[in-house]
């Protein structure tokens, strides 16, 4: 029955049964499913089946004693589950014997001195610890000596479809315990997603009832209206008297433990999208106030970042008060005892000024009739989401609207940003992946596309606009979009990075402004292909054109602009948007309930594969009711195998032998490097070097005998740039001439939110790296140089075995794994940095330094290809198939977060380093700091910087003695978005101003 009820969505009843015949002759699949399905049905957590029962607004007068009653219609088919009963199983179950009962406060004492608040998890958040000292402060329940603690509610709610083709969907809601830690709630294999209820939508034979009471078809208004009255009706059955009894008293739990304790329900966050929102706040969808959180009028919306937009956000704040009740019962009177109309004059006079509509089961809003008394207003726990909001919402517009002006430039613009995205490299497993599609055609795209495409947006975008000034104010805004989204998706805040994020949305707002008036004006954009396309469907579908001619309209649309007639219409950049607005709420938000990610709605989405997998094996009739005891079931099945595998884990660890003719190779987190010890692919060094003799990168001479002899004799000082005498460096050699190489090496590292990483650095792909400088002091984090990294582009990966012979004494012998490495140099006369926002900029010359980690470099493409460094034709410092090298190339330290916070020097788990960042054109600070509509500035006239070389190095690694503690080996790189979301990097160094010596300097590499 584990088999059936896991893994697979494919199998059926049958198919368990042909599986088990031959064995099990009385076995049958569906009365043993039968059998599991009664017993769960005895539980107090189980699935239970509900009709909600909503009020119908009919249009007539029902105030009176002689007024029939207002009509209602009952919704069937809601799957619901007791929310404290739920709360009960899991609490005293294994799998919260990682929850924290107690919250507290995390500081970080910095290098420097200085303390700072951490915020990470729910449990170690503001909110949560001021419930906690507010519960512990009341008296005690009477007679009561019991532990008291807080069990922290997030709530999320979406709806989803399940299949391909057709309309069926779900509506559902999904619970998680901010007592747990982010890392194992956000894994969709923990299953710590507790599915709550499956919403029903409001069935065709409601559309036959409205007819019936008044002789009309239901108007788009009232469907709206009934639809929000659906949402409460279900959260008052959802927060009962049960619930509210847990609330005020709590309820007692045996918790794994052993320990009882007295837990009390709290909600503190409810993750959903903006039309969710606006259904549980019960405000107008796209009102004159369309935010969920506060009354700011739509045509102030743009306006985030200033003083006066923070200031107004506190004192126009909405609040779950009597006001607020009192105006909806006004106009909710109206409408069912009045009989007048959703929208009309007097129900618009009462609620239009804060977009306020007459939603009110029963008493009210189902978050205030349950849950006011206790102090809770519900206006408070509405998270950001920044997928829905950012990646899906602000930077997809304006993504799209530089899309119409590179249309309106013609050229080739266009094709040339396909290109550049399809040329760029990629990053780790899936941090950054490869741009198969053209990326102007923005199809299929999900919020981790969108992701990606922002991160590389600052190299693909650049001299794309011929206009200097305008290309220079486009890059400053891609920059602060990517700096902004970086900050905001960190996984750990200090109140260094929070103040980042203060500073980040000001300059966001300021860009956004002066490039919606000082830009967008002098283009006269219009819609894209695609736009056009789905506005001319919609036309046809709303004057009732057949579902063919709508499918039809992207190719009648084509044949138009082709024929010469003016089909695409203006399109405009528009900032007067919620998800503008809503920026200048994430820095308060990660102060009150910590980072992003705990609440983000990613998580909730990700469970949508969930539902799609139980909807497979459904047969699509009455399907959330067969979907409910699927869930039960797998639940089920996964506690009671994690209880098998706990019992048999001591008898395996007993049994198992200490000798094994198989070894396996584990790479420890505590270990800095591996590098393979397989001898199966050796090279004979004689002739690698034949092979490669017209290859420029490849060039052997006493500099790389210096190198070893160095890490073998004094391996602590070797980086000091000792140089040994020729006499000395014959004293080294390699037996049969052979060395050893290898396809990937893989660098364990702390990441800045203090959890153990691994970096996979290949040499064919995704071999570029970075590393500490070799004058950077590691006490102050400075270098001599001003920047603390160096970079470097791997070639290949070798160990070998070495025999150094010192006279008069027996030899020694070693194995050491070591990198050929072609090295880069950081452009110091391009100004670069988050005060001037720009990437640093690099190209090769000849350094050397002892460690390594990925990061991503991506050409500077608008300055071209070029033959300088290497003479034109194939070369193990190129890939495949190619015969140039880029001019110039950028770091983007934008690929995911571990890399930012390097860069910001702030990361709790990193080394606290200085990277210069040179101040800002004054300027721009000027017009940063009035009204963002001064007259454009021009930009500032940059040098090209001096040419180089492009050297090889060896990069002899290294054993650590030390290395920086850490939990949690991630076995991947840290993600970026939608999907959980993982990238990873590590530091690196440069040096400036050195000069090789003798024979590198003069061939222009160094040696192998």
């Amino acid at each position: 029955m584990n088999w059936l009820n896991t893994g697979s969505t494919s199998k059926s009843f049958d198919e368990c049964n042909r599986f088990v015949h031959a064995e099990l002759l009385t076995f049958d699949a569906r009365q043993e499913t039968a059998k599991i399905d009664a017993e769960l049905a005895r539980l107090q957590d189980s699935w239970k089946e509900a009709a909600v029962v909503i009020e119908v607004p009919d249009g007539k007068q029902h105030g009176s004693s002689d007024d029939p009653p207002i009509p209602t219609f009952s919704v069937p088919g809601l799957m619901h589950r007791s929310i404290v009963e739920t709360v009960r199983s899991v609490w005293s179950s294994p799998t919260s014997s990682s929850f924290h009962y107690t919250p507290f406060e995390q500081f970080w004492q910095r290098p420097d001195g200085i303390t700072e608040r951490v915020h990470d998890e729910l449990y170690a958040s503001e909110a949560f610890n001021e419930e906690h000292i507010a519960l512990q402060s009341g008296a005690p329940e009477p007679g009561c000596s019991l532990e008291r603690v807080i069990c922290g509610l997030m709530f999320y709610s979406d709806s989803t479809h399940l299949a391909n083709f057709g309309d069926a969907s779900l509506w559902h809601i999904y619970m998680f315990f901010g007592n747990q830690s982010k890392y194992e709630r956000c894994r969709p294999s923990s299953d710590s997603c507790h599915h709550i209820a499956y919403i029903p939508k409001l069935p065709d034979t409601f559309h036959d009832e409205y007819v019936r009471l008044t002789g009309r078809a239901p108007p788009a208004d009232v469907l709206t209206h009934c639809r929000r009255e659906l949402m409460h009706a279900v959260w008052l059955l959802l927060l009962n008297d049960e619930f509210r009894q847990a609330y005020k008293h709590g309820i007692i739990i045996r918790c794994p433990d052993g320990i009882v304790r007295r837990v009390y329900l709290r909600i503190f966050t409810y993750s959903a999208d903006y039309p969710e929102k606006v259904l549980l706040a019960t405000i107008r969808n796209f009102g004159s106030c369309p935010c969920p959180t506060c009354k700011i009028p739509k045509d102030k919306l743009p306006e985030v970042g200033m003083k006066q937009d923070d200031t107004r956000r506190m004192r126009d704040a909405r609040h779950d008060n009597l006001q607020f009740r009192n105006r909806t019962e006004i106009a909710r009177n109206a409408v069912y005892n009045g009989g007048k109309t959703i929208k009309s004059t007097i129900v618009e006079s009462i609620l239009s000024d804060e977009s306020l509509v007459p939603t009110k089961i029963f008493n009210q809003n189902a978050f205030s009739d349950k849950l006011s008394e206790f102090g809770f207003d519900f206006f408070t726990m509405f998270a950001v989401d920044l997928m829905h909001e950012f990646e899906l919402g602000v930077w997809k517009a304006i993504f799209t609207h530089l899309l119409r002006m590179l249309v309106c430039l013609g050229s080739n613009a266009i094709q040339e940003l396909n290109k550049r995205y399809h040329a760029m490299p990629t990053f780790c497993n899936s941090t950054i992946r490869h741009f198969h599609n053209n990326a102007s055609a923005m199809k299929k795209l999900a919020a981790r596309d969108y992701e990606d495409l922002l991160q590389c947006a600052l190299a693909v975008f650049e001299g794309l606009f011929p206009n200097a000034v305008h290309d220079k104010a486009i890059q400053e805004l891609l920059f602060t979009l990517a700096e902004w989204h970086a900050t905001a998706k960190l996984h750990m805040h200090t109140d260094s990075s929070v103040a980042y994020m203060q500073k980040s949305t000001e300059a966001l707002g300021t860009k956004l402004r002066a490039f919606e008036k000082n830009i967008c004006p002098q283009y006269n954009t219009k819609e894209l292909p695609r736009e056009e396309a789905a506005r001319r469907g919609r036309a046809k579908r709303k004057t009732g054109t057949s579902a063919t001619q709508a499918s039809d309209s992207a190719s009648s649309a084509t044949r138009t602009r082709s024929s010469g007639a003016a089909g695409a219409k203006q399109k405009l950049l528009n900032l007067k948007l919620y998800k503008v607005h809503v920026l200048g709420y994430y820095a308060r938000q990660i102060v009150r309930f910590g980072s992003t990610d705990s609440y983000s709605t990613q998580t909730g989405e990700l469970q949508h594969r969930r539902v799609k997998q139980f909807y497979a094996r459904t047969n699509k009739r009455f399907a959330a009711r067969q979907m409910a005891r699927m869930q039960r079931r797998a639940e089920r099945m996964k506690n009671s195998t994690l209880a098998t595998k706990k019992e048999l884990k001591t008898k395996k660890t007993k049994a198992r032998g200490t000798s094994s003719n198989v070894e396996i190779c584990v790479v420890s987190p505590f270990n800095h490097h591996y590098v393979s010890n397989s001898r199966s692919n050796r090279v004979i060094l004689g002739s690698w070097l034949t092979t490669h003799s017209e290859d420029p990168a490849v060039n052997l001479s006493s500099y790389a005998r210096n190198n070893l002899l160095g890490r073998i004799r004094q391996p602590d000082t070797a980086d000091e740039g000792i140089v040994f005498s020729q006499q000395e460096q014959t004293n080294i050699h390699i037996p049969a001439d052979r060395i050893y190489t290898h396809a990937t090496f893989r660098v364990n590292y702390t990441t800045y939110d203090v959890r153990r990483a691994q970096d996979t650095v290949n040499a064919k792909r995704h071999s570029d790296v970075l590393v500490p400088a070799s004058d950077l002091d590691p006490d102050t984090g400075e270098s001599l140089s001003g920047h603390p990294f160096a970079y470097a582009k791997v070639l290949g990966v070798y160990h070998a075995d070495f025999i150094y012979q010192s006279p008069g004494k027996h030899p020694l012998h070693f194995n050491l794994p070591f990198l050929f490495v072609c090295w880069y140099r950081r452009v110091t006369s391009w100004k670069a940095g988050f005060e001037r926002r720009w990437l640093h900029r690099l190209e090769f010359i000849a350094e050397s330094d002892p460690s390594a980690f990925a990061i991503h470099i991506i050409p500077t493409f608008c300055e071209g290809q070029t033959d300088i460094f290497l003479c034109e034709g194939p070369s193990l410092a190129r890939p495949k198939g190619e015969t140039l090298d880029w001019r110039y190339y950028y770091v983007n330290f934008f690929v995911d977060r571990d890399m930012y916070m390097r860069y910001r020097g702030t990361g709790v788990g990193h080394h606290m380093l200085k990277v210069d960042d040179p101040p800002a054109d004054p300027l721009d600070v000027q017009q940063e700091t009035e009204a963002a509509d001064e007259p454009e500035i021009e930009p500032e006239i940059r040098p090209p910087p001096p040419t180089a070389t492009a050297p090889t190095l060896p990069l002899i690694i290294e054993e650590e003695d030390e290395d920086e503690d850490g939990s949690d080996i991630e076995g991947s790189s840290e993600e970026g978005s939608g999907s959980e979301d993982d990238e990873s990097s590590e530091d690196g160094s440069d040096h400036e101003g050195e000069e090789s010596g003798g024979e590198e300097e003069a061939n222009g590499y160094a040696p192998f």
